[in-house]
């Protein structure tokens, strides 16, 4: 049987406060932005599972720096078939899906009942590490009666771990230090014995100059006047943490001079020590690749990535790479949030994203926009509002239209992470909008009908009506005043002869509050066709949609709307009230919050 973790559960050890999360069989690719714990969860898998008692505790592995709360790191795995080699035995539990769990007691009434509820509930032992006030680790296999004993490291080295973390040369498994893949390859145990007699016999103090070699007999001669062991040499041996077998290593030839793998290229040294964990491929170790594109090229990304899906082992990766992403297709895509949370990302409703735009799921915190103009009005927003954002890990996506938005919304949702969304109300699935907005609140922002262009855009003072159609870039102004006499049927495309023939057309119960123009400039706007021309052929429908382009359907044209809703005092107003919620819950999902000082300044 495989070693495979169902189950981890995390309590207090370093930045996270609690996380329980359920990874998959094979390939788990965590991603998420800076400092949220993605390395945090695979450096607590490796410190349950290390092959070693070397590790040094420090306060700060603690949650807090509060030694004296301790910590917990726990998995419901199943371990090797010669889990009871131990001196103690150990008991296993049942797994239900969820949690380990007692079996059922009893005798099932045939064979069959036996044989389905053996494939029902496999196997599996629940092992832990905690960190205890002393500043100890104390490692265990918890019983089905609560009680304890031994997580050996002989068991440890059995389950098999592959490390690759971003706080070592990745040269550890290109040694034959105990417990280390290539140690495990080798598997000689009497290598050590032998290297140490051959190493005694050869006597380094032969090869010392002249005045190096007198200098050691004086030593001699002084160790004998104080009655200390005498008759000195120089020869190599072992010592506690440094034994002789770690100062051998792998070696490779490159033009005719042999030189150690673990000098090689960084990239090199982690794909060497992937092939050694290839190598030992019946044991299906379980493997930890911290930043995977460490020192890799994009091609030898996707190299590395197709090996370790092929593979038969459980593996963890964090990557801040697209090409990690969009490669690692069969991989469980999970993502970590600025809460510490794991929440799961279902690949069928965010496969279309993860392609066309993985840095959506690199990031601290993803803002999903509904389209180009909301992710250009957001842009010039935050700048304004959260100063720094991109700085902060804020990104801004684009969810490309309403149906897309909604469906990766409620995946990200259901995944339990912390996203945010600004999007239109289409009249629509509003159910399923429903149970969005209860699981994210205010991070989600919908308007209460219509679109950006129908909300914002009858904002406008009548005075700023004007500056609105004008174009910063002086290109596309004509072209908006064409719309607008397109629609209204006229030639004169003047402002002041469509405002005039606007005025004479607006309906008696229109108000009297914004300009006459604003109806058809929304109209124009969003690409609005005509009632009349609603079932005309698509020659005669087409044109009046493509005016949207000529307006704020870019992110362009997102970024003009909301420069212009700040120069003309938009914000000030109705705008800023309504769109205060939202901002404010994105802010508060940054570590460090927007001074007051700082917001008014970039409002000015």
């Amino acid at each position: 049987m495989k070693s495979e973790i169902k189950r981890l559960h995390i309590e207090r050890f370093r930045g996270i406060r609690e996380l329980t999360w359920h990874p998959q069989p094979r390939l788990n690719l965590l991603l998420g932005g800076g400092n949220v714990g993605k390395t945090t969860i695979l450096e607590a898998i490796g410190l349950l599972l290390s092959p070693t008692t070397s590790y040094t505790l420090l306060d700060s592995d603690y949650l807090g720096r509060l030694v004296e709360d301790e910590f917990l790191i726990e998995a419901v795995m199943s371990l090797p078939g010669d889990v009871n080699r131990q001196a103690s035995m150990a008991w296993p539990w049942e797994w239900d899906g969820q949690d380990a769990v007692l079996a059922v007691a009893g005798e099932p009434e045939d064979a069959a009942t036996a044989q389905a509820h053996q494939q029902a509930r496999p196997t599996v032992y629940k092992v832990r590490v905690r960190g205890t006030a002393d500043l100890e680790l104390v490692y265990e296999i918890v019983q089905p009666n609560d009680s304890v004993t031994a997580f050996s490291v002989g068991l440890r080295r059995e389950i098999g771990l592959v490390r690759l973390l971003g706080d070592d040369r990745s040269d550890r498994d290109l040694r034959l230090v105990v417990g280390s893949n290539l140690d495990r390859l080798i598997n000689d145990r009497g290598l050590r014995a032998r290297l140490g007699r051959e190493f005694a016999a050869d006597s380094v103090d032969q090869h010392l100059e002249d005045e190096s070699r007198t200098r050691l007999e004086q030593l001699d001669q002084d160790f004998a006047e104080r009655q200390l062991p005498n008759q000195l040499g120089l020869a190599f041996t072992g010592g506690a943490g440094q034994s002789i077998n770690s100062l051998i290593g792998l070696t490779a030839v490159k033009d005719d001079v042999v030189l150690p793998l673990s000098t090689w290229g960084s990239g090199t040294r982690r794909l060497a020590a992937l092939a050694i964990a290839d190598s030992l491929q019946d044991g299906h170790p379980i493997t930890l690749v911290d930043e995977l594109e460490r020192g890799l090229e994009p091609y030898r990304q996707r190299q590395l990535v197709r090996d370790i899906a092929a593979g038969q082992g459980q593996t963890f990766i964090t990557t801040h790479s697209a090409s990690v992403v969009t490669t690692a297709t069969d991989a469980s895509v999970w993502y970590v949030d600025t809460g510490g949370q794991v929440g799961a990302l279902p690949r069928e409703k965010v496969s279309r994203h993860l392609a066309r735009d993985p840095e959506a799921f690199l990031a601290r915190l993803t803002v999903v926009a509904e389209g180009a103009t909301e992710v250009g009005f957001l842009r010039e927003l935050f700048d304004r509002e959260l100063p720094g954002w991109r700085d902060r890990g804020v990104y801004i996506a684009d969810g490309g239209g309403n149906d897309d938005t909604l469906t990766l919304l409620e995946a990200l949702s259901v995944g339990g992470v912390k996203f945010a969304g600004f999007v239109d109300n289409e009249n629509r699935n509003a159910g399923r909008w429903r149970a969005v907005v209860n699981r994210v609140g205010t991070l989600l922002f919908q308007w209460n009908v219509g679109n950006i262009e129908e909300n914002v855009i009858p904002l406008f003072p009548v005075e700023q009506i004007q500056a609105l159609i004008a174009d910063p870039a002086d290109e596309k102004t004509g072209l908006r005043l064409r719309t607008l006499a397109d629609r209204m049927e006229t030639v004169d495309a003047s402002f002041e002869a469509l405002s005039a023939l606007a005025l004479g057309r607006r309906r008696e119960n229109a108000g009297h509050q914004v300009h006459p123009l604003v109806p058809w400039i929304v109209a124009a706007a969003t690409g609005k066709v005509p009632d009349a021309l609603h079932d005309a052929p698509a020659a005669q429908r087409n044109p009046f949609k493509g005016h949207a382009t000529a307006w704020f359907k870019s992110i362009e044209g997102g970024h003009e709307l909301a420069t212009k809703v700040y120069n003309s005092g938009v914000w000030d107003g109705r705008l800023g009230a309504l769109l205060r919620p939202f901002v404010d819950a994105v802010i508060r999902t940054q570590a460090d919050p927007v001074p007051a000082a700082v917001q008014r300044r970039n409002r000015e």
